[in-house]
């Protein structure tokens, strides 16, 4: 069964059409390209091999695949979930000690030896200047680079020269006497889905491979990658791409292979060119990137919440779910359900265009926002500082209680168990002892919160607009057998914080 579907994709690959101008297009770019990509192999050392497991660098999806496919437990989700939870840690060996990029070499005790290697590609972008992803080289202590497949060359040694984790990208540096020849980076801004591309990399170390695909979507999300968003491809892409570049018929760069969905064939990501170029300078001269920061955290406007804060018919601007106390946008009294209309005078369609523009807006300058409040447009002016690294946020500012007689009111079935946050929940949950809000405790999976994405552990902290510290408060600003707007509060595992709005739908 397993060599029918390899059959038939094999044939369904080779009967896609190509250009009727040059039938040997795809020869010819891979003549141009495959000598600027490189193999990049890394190693980790450690002085104690010890009794837990040790995982390889790198590529988490390389990872991922290997559990898969080879036994290695996984948690967090069902088998092959993409961008999905990480692999059990547990004692003894989670992960087969050997394997492509992985011979799983275990020393003496005390002695320095290799834990683990890493396969992933690059590609020369200047002289001695490889560009490649950031989890390729993550943690790795040696780093070796392979310019061609030539059994008598010596691996050259790389050395990381800048970093920029948040949109996964490194510099290697390398010193050789070939002479490279850099890609030239192209415009993935231009890019038509259904234009044909090509990946090149080293899938499970087996080398230089050049696979040929189109452009299938554009603008994917996904919460690896924050900052931009992917480039999907059904050219395929395998454990070991990662960090090559994606190319189109021009023979330039227009993506740089990052991902693929486990569960799926012909579904890999790319991140694009454009946002690539966008920090490269800073990279070269500083090693890292500063970015533009105004302390928000947005939504994209979905009708359902439109509705409920009555912006505009048609309306496509994302609203502020978080106001960061003390931040440049708290400073200018931007509020959670303002819509942000433009960015310096440039519309504003959704979260990644307000991303792009405030991370492109030079430290310290002045940036001009207009907002949407309540039906009334205002203009605020704002400093852009620079992005801190491990935000969390603040619990809200306190609020005087108000400590008059409680009237009773008749409670709908919400479809969940909720609680009044006490210093154990919030520290189950992972928030401030004195952050506000109230905390869904148990769900009737067939039930109203269910259906809005309400899960447990969510920190429910206002109800159609009004802030509730207590149950009491919380079904008192519902609005009966109507649907009502939620603004909720997520904990991740690594301790990371985010907003999203919701709606509790009660009209049943």
């Amino acid at each position: 069964m397993k060599k029918l579907a390899i059959g038939l994709i094999l044939i369904s690959s080779s009967a896609r059409a190509v250009p009727a101008n040059n039938p040997n297009i795809f020869v010819d770019l891979a003549k141009k390209v495959v000598p600027s990509v490189v193999n990049i192999s890394t190693t980790t050392f450690i002085k104690n091999q010890g009794s837990r497991a040790h995982r390889p660098p790198g590529d988490e999806l390389f990872r991922r695949f290997f559990e898969e496919f080879f036994g290695g437990g996984g948690q967090g989700g069902p088998r092959g979930m993409p961008f999905g939870g990480e692999p059990d840690d547990e004692e003894g060996d989670a992960m087969p000690p050997s394997g492509p990029g992985n011979p799983g070499f275990r020393g003496r005790p005390g002695k320095r030896m290799p834990q683990s290697m890493s396969l992933g590609t690059g590609f020369v972008i200047d002289e001695g200047l490889i560009l490649t992803n950031n989890h390729v080289v993550s943690g790795a202590d040696e780093i070796k680079i392979h310019f061609t497949e030539s059994a008598e060359e010596e691996a050259t040694d790389g050395e990381v020269t800048g970093r920029d984790p948040e949109l996964d990208l490194a510099l290697i540096k390398v010193k050789t006497k070939l002479k490279l020849v850099p890609l030239p980076l192209g415009d993935s801004d231009k890019l038509e889905v259904g234009e044909f591309v090509i990946a090149v990399g080293n899938p499970f170390g087996q080398g230089h491979s050049v696979t040929q695909g189109i452009i299938s979507a554009k603008d994917r999300k996904t919460p690896d990658l924050r900052l931009a968003r992917y480039l999907q491809t059904d050219a395929p892409i395998n454990p070991g791409n990662s960090g090559g570049p994606l190319v189109n018929i021009r023979g330039e760069v227009i993506g740089i292979n990052n991902a693929i969905d486990a569960r799926a064939q012909g579904i890999g990501f790319a991140i694009p060119i454009s946002s690539v170029k966008a920090v490269l300078p800073q990279l070269k001269s500083k090693g890292t990137v500063a970015r533009g920061y105004i302390g928000v955290i947005i939504n994209d406007l979905t009708p359902e919440v439109a509705e409920q804060i009555s912006a505009p018919k048609g309306s496509h601007s994302p609203f502020v779910a978080h106001v960061y106390p003390g931040a440049p946008a708290d400073k200018a009294g931007i509020k959670p359900y303002d819509l942000i209309l433009s960015f310096n005078d440039k519309k504003i369609s959704n979260s990644s265009d307000l991303i792009d523009q405030v991370t492109g807006v030079p430290l310290g300058s002045e940036a001009k926002i207009k907002l949407l409040r309540a039906g009334k447009e205002i203009e605020v002016m704002m400093q852009i500082t620079e992005r801190p690294t491990g935000i969390k946020p603040s619990a809200k500012k306190k609020e005087e209680s108000k400590k008059s007689g409680k009237k009773k009111t008749v409670r709908p079935n919400v479809g969940m168990e909720i609680e009044d946050l006490t210093p154990d929940l919030a520290k189950e949950i992972g928030v401030p002892a004195k952050t506000a809000g109230i905390v869904v405790v148990e769900l009737d999976y067939d039930g109203p919160a269910a259906e809005a994405g309400l899960g447990q552990g969510d920190l429910i902290v206002d109800v159609n607009k009004v802030p509730v510290k207590t149950v009491d408060q919380f079904f008192a600003a519902l609005k009966n057998k109507k649907p009502n707007l939620l603004r909720v509060r997520r904990s991740s595992a690594q301790g990371e914080d985010s907003f999203v709005v919701v709606i509790l739908n009660l009209e049943k």
